[in-house]
């Protein structure tokens, strides 16, 4: 055959295949072939956002009048408001109702709120 030097493959088992094979090359470490620095700030963002979207899925699921995981509850035809501490946390917005009421200014980014505008440029 061409390839006598060579065992048969069929008959050839795994370790007889891996003899010679490294994992991590000779020279490399596992940081250097999996870890790239310029990937962090990604991994950052990806961290934050997974931690804000958490805490507000456990706002919801744990604030929301429309949510009822107590059965007592959910046998009453009319929970909606059946609890004051649920009621303030749907209603709470973690402050994003007020952000756009006040200015904002992170660099490059300037806003300025409608109604600010508005009081500058009224004739009264």
């Amino acid at each position: 055959s061409r390839h006598s030097a060579r065992p048969d493959r069929q008959a050839m088992g795994w370790e007889q295949a891996a003899v010679g094979w490294r994992e991590i090359p000779r020279g490399m470490s596992v940081r250097k072939i999996w870890f790239d620095l310029s990937f962090a700030p990604l991994i950052g963002v990806v961290g934050v956002a997974s931690f804000l979207m958490g805490g507000i899925i456990m706002k919801h699921f744990s604030g929301h009048t429309d949510v009822a995981i107590d059965k007592k509850v959910r046998m009453d035809h009319n929970h909606q408001g059946g609890n004051e501490h649920r009621i303030a946390t749907h209603n709470n917005r973690m402050g994003m109702l007020s952000i756009n009421k006040r200015p904002l200014n992170i660099f490059p980014f300037s806003y300025t709120p409608k109604e600010e505008i508005i009081a500058r440029h009224r004739s009264d």
